[in-house]
């Protein structure tokens, strides 16, 4: 990337993101958070974050578990001349008062906290009454799942270990949890409203980068033999897919 500018690889890399990922686009409805007090819990990188801020927020607050995180925002912002207050903090106990934000979105962030019952109550008691929260969590019946499962269970001769296993070992850092629909409607019983919908993720259709932790013969059959075709007409008609998108209202 000689040459090119701060503000052009940030560019590129949100660009790059939404490529892969366009269905987070029409979820997040960033235009939807104009003149609100917004709330992020997990900024990572800063893409989605940036993509509120351009929406001119009332308030936007992001904060992470890493500083890392943390600083690189800091200094997309600052490359793009945007505003945000962020800083580290825990989704488990967030250091907000009650009924701080008129919204709050997190994208696959909360299934990898130890206690993401704890994060969705935090969610629910920082939201102010008629709050919107926008949240992925990972739903535990997909095709990476199942792929995961296949050559690190059946393929291991180890056919009984559970998908939470899997999910926990296999797919990215230790302990990621998976789940039903129904388990997230518990988890956000608190709610006044809550609308959850399955999508398939590119890592479902084995698409752009994914699996490098995985890489091996494999993988590499399982890109050029894939159906995709046939596993996006599953998805049509069961939930079928490894993002759990979920809308509440408080």
């Amino acid at each position: 990337m000689e040459g090119n500018t701060d503000t052009d690889i940030y560019t590129s890399e949100t660009e790059n993101r939404y490529k892969l990922e366009p269905y987070l686009i029409d979820f997040a409805e960033f235009e939807s958070f104009v003149d609100l007090n917004v709330l992020e819990i997990g900024v990572g990188m800063g893409s989605d974050h940036s993509q509120i801020a351009f929406n001119k927020p009332r308030s936007l607050t992001g904060i992470d578990l890493t500083e890392r995180a943390i600083e690189h925002t800091k200094k997309r912002f600052k490359t793009l001349g945007l505003t945000s207050s962020l800083k580290t903090d825990n989704a488990e106990s967030l250091s907000f008062e009650d009924n701080s934000f008129d919204a709050v979105y997190s994208w696959g962030v909360l299934h990898h906290s130890p206690n993401t019952k704890k994060c969705f109550e935090e969610v629910w008691r920082v939201l102010k009454p008629e709050g919107i929260a926008k949240i992925m969590i990972y739903h535990k019946h997909s095709p990476i799942g199942w792929m995961l499962w296949i050559r690190y269970g059946l393929m291991k001769f180890n056919p009984f270990i559970s998908l939470a296993d899997i999910y926990s070992n296999y797919l990215e850092s230790p302990g990621t949890k998976a789940y039903t629909i129904n388990e997230a409607e518990e988890l956000a019983r608190k709610f006044s409203k809550v609308e959850c919908k399955v999508q398939q993720s590119h890592g479902d259709l084995l698409e752009g980068n994914v699996g490098a932790r995985h890489r091996g013969i494999f993988l590499t059959v399982a890109k050029i033999a894939y159906p995709r075709r046939f596993i996006k007409m599953i998805s049509k008609v069961f939930p079928f897919g490894l993002c759990l998108l979920i809308t509440l209202k408080k």
